[in-house]
């Protein structure tokens, strides 16, 4: 009797790497990933030169769109890949304004201890050594960005405890300033991210942390199953400030984001912010078709709808969710403009030109936990998702903005996703909402933009659950909100520590 041989599937060990000087390391690295497997980062520090960066037409939400963009390290199609640091970790640092590494239409992905730095960071850092005097201030310079002292974003930082001083968030007053501040100026650019997930499924990121970046740390869009445990992100030694915008964000993603027992810090916006992208309707068509239009300038040209998905219909002046369909077909005519073809031409009829739609299939769980979250500019967590969200024993300390904003609009960023079921409990809040912000109420917040209010029936968020919390942040309004239905309080406890 024949007997089948025995069949097993290994991993790939790919190729193991060892950092060569200050010598561009993007070939090498591209060259080692081609086929997936297991790629093994020696120690060390890895240098990219932005002459090695590959043009592309790729549009990133919530960012910039500078095209053709530099895109370090474009991990396309890739399957099975593990980029692994070994020992002290694998430090990449970048020269010259680029996305660092792009994942798209990529598959089982997973990064680990990794570091991510710009060698020229974006955001200038100085102490002030001397207050102004006939219109010059004397300064000794902490991080000297790419961009100098231009910028009209400026803040001042408490050297001891590293936070934004009270009142100071985006602009100051001399007079706020004392000798030893720290002051960072910035532009309000945000050309590129750290990391870009696009199309891309099932991927971690474990012990990884950025420093630096000249947008956003992470951004996924259209992506599914997305994990960050441990690692964050957080400044280089010395420094005060980290990403010049979210450290993580999620546009238009579906299934299960877990960010866990990270660190986030020096961020020039939110540690994560999860929400779908609404498409105003711009006209509406013979045979259920519809022209809508991409509309915030940061978010355009990647896809919001694909043939088979579920279309939802948002009334704008109220924000009300409405029936759903499905779409048949998309035609692209330009980075800002789509036509839908909608199964059922019936659904919908009362929406017109100036409502908006959305993507009711991606919009993922959350479970936000365990994290510590300090030191940044405006708000920590923002979520604008149906799906189940956890924010579960995290610490928030000296956000200097709102911790928590649940929002959602289809009239600026058109960033939608009406929340049904939040848990906020287990945290500690500590001197929170200490500067003044958009939609930064109190430490925790929900205020999504309704046009007309007064004329809404049934309110945008419902479901949350806030219990179990400490908060010592003296002379702060705990809760604000708007537009929610079934908000329970309880058991929270307010106490200096």
């Amino acid at each position: 009797m024949e007997v089948a041989p025995l069949i097993v599937s290994l991993p790939v060990m790919a190729a193991a790497i060892v950092p060569d000087g200050t010598n561009d390391m993007t070939r090498v690295i591209m060259e080692a990933s081609k086929q997936g497997g297991e790629v093994e980062l020696g120690e060390g520090v890895y240098h990219f030169w932005a002459e090695s960066a590959k043009p592309m037409e790729v549009y990133i939400s919530n960012h910039d769109q500078p095209m053709p963009r530099k895109i370090q390290l474009p991990f396309c199609g890739v399957e099975d890949l593990t980029l692994r640091g070994k020992g002290a970790g694998a430090k990449f640092i970048f020269h010259g304004e680029s996305t660092g590494m792009l994942f798209m239409d990529a598959e089982r992905v997973k990064l680990e201890n990794i570091s991510l730095d710009w060698a020229e960071p974006p955001i200038s850092e100085a102490r002030l050594v001397g207050l102004p005097v006939n219109g010059k201030v004397e300064i000794d310079w902490i991080v000297r960005g790419c961009d100098g002292m231009k910028g009209d974003a400026r803040m001042l930082w408490d050297r001891k405890t590293r936070a934004i001083k009270p009142g100071t968030g985006d602009c100051f007053e001399w007079t706020q300033a004392k000798m030893g501040d720290v002051m960072s100026v910035r532009t309000w650019d945000r050309p590129s991210p750290a990391i870009c997930l696009y199309r891309a499924e099932d991927v971690e990121f474990k012990d990884v942390a950025i420093h630096s970046a000249h947008g956003m740390g992470l951004l996924a869009q259209r992506s599914k199953d997305i994990a960050w445990k441990g690692g964050g992100v957080w400044p280089r030694q010395g420094s005060f400030c980290s990403t010049k915008a979210d450290a993580t964000h999620f546009s238009n993603c579906r299934g299960r984001i877990v960010v866990e027992n990270a660190r986030f810090e020096g961020m020039m916006d939110d540690a994560i912010n999860v929400h779908s992208t609404c498409l105003k309707i711009e006209e509406k068509l013979d045979g259920g078709r519809i022209k809508c239009r991409y509309m915030h300038p940061q978010a355009i040209g990647f896809e919001v709808f694909g043939p088979g998905e579920r279309l939802r219909f948002i009334k704008a002046r109220t924000l009300e969710n409405g029936p759903e369909t499905t779409v048949s077909s998309v035609e692209t005519l330009d980075a800002r403009t789509v036509v839908l073809t909608l199964e059922d031409a019936e659904v919908g009829t009362e929406y017109i030109a100036g409502d908006a739609v959305e993507n009711a299939d991606f919009q993922p769980e959350v479970d936000f936990c365990g994290n510590t979250v300090r030191n940044n500019r405006a708000r920590a967590a923002l979520f604008t998702t149906p799906g189940k969200v956890r924010v579960k024993g995290n610490t928030f300390d000296r956000v200097s903005g709102s911790a928590i904003l649940l929002a959602g609009d289809a009239s600026n960023w058109y960033e939608s996703g009406a929340c049904t079921d939040v848990e906020i409990s287990g945290n500690r809040f500590l001197n929170c909402l200490t500067s003044s912000y958009q939609f930064c109420n109190a430490v925790i917040t929900s205020a999504p933009s309704i046009p007309d209010l007064a004329a809404q029936k049934t309110p945008y968020h419902r479901n949350i659950r806030v219990f179990d919390n400490v908060f010592n942040c003296p002379d702060a309004k705990l809760w604000d909100g708007i537009s929610v239905e079934n908000l329970e309080w309880r058991d929270n406890r307010e106490t200096p520590e």
